[in-house]
């Protein structure tokens, strides 16, 4: 298993892309400077008026494959 731990702040107006379907995917830069791609769809759970912000931690399988997605 890898993880993937990286601050994210998109409002809520950016993060409305993803309704209309031009964004699909969110990139972010971890701690380790790493540049990772992750299903916006993904980020629905953290989503509010603010849009989504936090510190975030991807967890993938050894091929890369979506394990979970967790705020801290």
């Amino acid at each position: 298993m890898k993880q993937y731990i990286f601050n994210l702040h998109i409002s809520y107006l950016e993060f409305e892309r993803v309704y209309k379907g031009s964004a699909r995917s969110v990139i972010a830069t971890d701690q380790t400077g790493k540049r990772i791609q992750i299903p916006a769809l993904r980020f629905l759970p953290f989503l509010n008026s603010g849009g989504v912000s936090g510190r975030f931690v991807l967890s993938t399988n050894n091929e890369n494959k979506f394990l979970s997605l967790q705020k801290i």
